[in-house]
């Protein structure tokens, strides 16, 4: 009985909307009753007309001047046009009428939040909060997307929490605490409300689509394959699900299942430049080189300017030791985009190879001033200054690093350089510090200076470091144990 009437009342205030309309073409204002407007205005805000939505709360106002209601849904439209002061003045008019009125200390708290007037804001929240009564979770959902139109993401998620704590079958709170959870880089929390959403709208593909995302952030290949197919399913129009479903296979290093859906995607999707890259490294991982060089000028062909197909040929190239032709293709996809770190580092270690010392370390300086915690970029600089034999430059620019990037490995390669320059202590130091950092790496040291192994107080140091934390190493050799 409830669900046919509110069928009737849907289809009441749909033939109101189109009367109104009517009424707007032929310039004649028509009589509605105060929820009429109301629903009229409601619709339209949910159909984002604003224009008309305002023309109707006017009309409304105009005919009815004290209803409440109209005045609120006036002041809506103008928070929503921006203007704030005065939606103030048509909500300190309704308060001075109903003060006992949740939404009117809501709206009033809205616009206070976003002028900055956050304390003001906060205590007019606080009595829309407790006048809520049963929308008490409404109230809660509009504080929060309130914060998260000021750019305050944590404080909106509290609200967001409380919502889903008086209502948990809210679905705009569940997708907004799936969506902000994950931009907070809050991984596990974002996918219990993604899947406590799909609970409720299992149909949604949309929340499958960025459920795929972040199981792929986390590693969780399979399950980001099986949450894009559900999107794909549930709308077999929804390519990028189809598109993401390769980057998955590719990322899980799965490259001949991911070929064949990129394949898959380009039979309607013909001319996309981008599948053609993801092509090109699928063939490039599978070290299938002239296909990959393939589809990479296949991507080229449709957009010129595609910087990733130029830098992928450029790849290839160095592969293949044709240096020149590397630096060239590399050079174009920076002119391209020039704030990519990775071109910068690439194009730096083939200068390398190349024995171009001063290009190596022009690029290294701009690999380094966008992405300043990349520890290969210190490492690769490193490389670059023993290459050319300038170990006081590579001292110095290691300890650079250690200050931007307080990565142990970039320790273990400093004990590396000071063990070479004999200045054994000041390695002991630094070696101390990664050991107690991350033990695991010590492996790297003796990877790039196994004579690191033959030196007595650096086996001391570690044997001690072993001692004072109970770590007992593996025996290196089985049959001791036999």
């Amino acid at each position: 009985m409830n669900e046919e009437k509110d069928n009737y009342r849907d289809e009441e205030i749909l033939e109101a909307v189109n009367r109104f309309r009517r009424s707007l073409i032929s310039g004649r204002s028509r009589y509605f009753d105060v929820s009429e407007f109301e629903g009229i205005v409601e619709q339209l805000l949910e159909e984002g007309d604003i224009q008309a939505s305002e023309i109707a709360a006017k009309q409304g106002i105009k005919i009815h001047p004290n209803s409440i209601p109209l005045q609120l849904k006036y002041a809506q439209i103008l928070i929503n046009k921006g203007l704030y002061e005065k939606a103030l003045d048509y909500i300190k008019a309704a308060e001075k009428v109903d003060s006992n009125n949740a939404d009117v200390h809501l709206l009033k708290g809205s616009a206070l939040t976003v002028l900055g007037k956050e304390k003001e804001g906060m205590q007019a929240f606080k009595k829309a909060i407790f006048l809520a009564g049963p929308d008490l979770d409404e109230v809660y959902y509009q504080i929060g997307s309130t914060y998260i139109q000021t750019g305050k993401i944590t404080k909106a998620l509290y609200y967001f929490e409380k919502t889903f704590s008086v209502n948990p079958n809210h679905d705009m709170a569940l997708y907004d605490l799936g969506y902000f959870y994950d931009q907070q880089e809050n991984l596990n929390k974002s996918i219990k409300y993604y899947n406590l959403y799909l609970d409720i709208d299992p149909f949604n593909q949309y929340v499958w689509f960025n459920l795929g995302t972040i199981y792929n952030k986390t590693g969780e290949y399979d399950k980001a394959v099986e949450a894009y197919e559900y999107a794909y399913t549930i709308n077999s129009g929804f390519q990028m699900a189809l598109l993401n479903i390769g980057n998955t296979l590719a990322n899980a290093g799965n490259y001949t299942e991911a070929v064949e859906k990129y394949h898959e995607y380009l039979v309607v999707n013909p001319d996309s430049d981008e599948a053609y890259c993801y092509l090109g490294e699928c063939f490039l991982n599978l070290e299938d080189y002239d296909e990959a060089r393939l589809k990479y000028k296949r991507a080229l062909d449709i957009n010129i300017n595609n910087d990733a197909a130029w830098f992928g040929i450029g790849l290839i190239f160095w592969i293949e030791q044709n240096l020149e032709n590397a630096i060239r293709y590399i050079q174009k996809a920076i002119k391209i985009d020039s704030t990519n770190p990775e071109y910068w580092l690439t194009i730096a270690k083939i200068h390398n190879d190349n024995n171009d010392y001063d290009a190596a370390v022009v690029a290294l300086k701009n690999a380094a001033r966008l992405e300043v915690s990349n520890t290969e970029i210190w490492l690769t600089w490193a490389d670059v200054y023993e290459n050319f034999d300038e170990a006081d430059k590579a001292l110095r620019i290691l300890k650079k690093g250690i200050t931007k990037n307080n990565d142990p490995l970039l320790k273990y390669r400093l004990v590396a350089v000071l063990l070479k320059k004999r200045k054994t202590k000041e390695a002991l130091k630094f070696l101390e510090e990664a050991l107690e950092q991350d033990f695991i790496q010590l492996s790297f040291l003796h990877d790039i200076y196994p004579n690191s192994i033959k030196n007595k107080r650096v086996n001391q140091l570690i044997s001690d470091f072993l001692e004072k934390n109970n770590i007992n190493l593996p025996d290196e050799d089985p049959e001791t144990n036999l």
